[in-house]
């Protein structure tokens, strides 16, 4: 099991479309939204934890590809992500 901390935000999302999406790949991990982008758990099996990061990060690099309606300026501002053994 892992500890998952992740700090994203993203600059000119309007309508927070790449956000949401964002949004529930974490949820699909257990993150819960702990403050403004940041989310966390206290555990989450290694495997789902690794798969659900993964897709976020196809989806921040190919934004246009993943989310229905993307602005196309939109653009991240920083991703920052903290794992640990638990």
């Amino acid at each position: 099991m892992w500890r998952v901390i992740v700090r994203i935000s993203f600059t000119s999302d309007h309508n927070s479309r790449l956000r949401r999406h964002v949004a529930n790949l974490f949820a699909a991990m257990n993150l819960q939204n702990t403050g403004t982008g940041l989310w966390e758990s206290a555990a989450v099996p290694a495997a789902t934890a690794a798969a659900q990061m993964a897709q976020v990060l196809q989806a921040i690099a190919n934004p246009q590809g993943t989310v229905p309606g993307f602005a196309p300026f939109a653009a991240l501002e920083h991703l920052w992500v903290y794992l640990d053994r638990v």
